[in-house]
């Protein structure tokens, strides 16, 4: 049986998400009681990703949420001002 790799599992309920001309970036932070803003929130991991990559990720996003709500029902949008993605 073949082995999967091991690679760290991060819990994050927030991404910043920035970009430059040739390049994506998205910081994964996590919101708690001890930092209740965006700017003080750690990053936990930044992901960079080059702009065909981003859009081949917002496709797969756009579908996979569409199953998804097609088994479970449709996902509520965040209350306004409180999304959980930065950009």
């Amino acid at each position: 049986m073949k082995r999967e790799p091991e690679f760290p599992v991060v819990y994050a309920n927030l991404a910043k998400i920035t970009h430059v001309a040739l390049e994506f970036l998205m910081d994964f932070k996590r919101l708690g009681p001890e930092n209740r803003d965006v700017e003080s929130a750690p990053t936990l991991v930044r992901v960079v990703l080059h702009p065909v990559i981003a859009k081949a990720l917002r496709d797969a996003l756009v579908e996979n949420v569409r199953r998804y709500e097609e088994k479970f029902g449709e996902i509520p949008a965040p209350p306004k001002g409180t999304g959980p993605v930065v950009h």
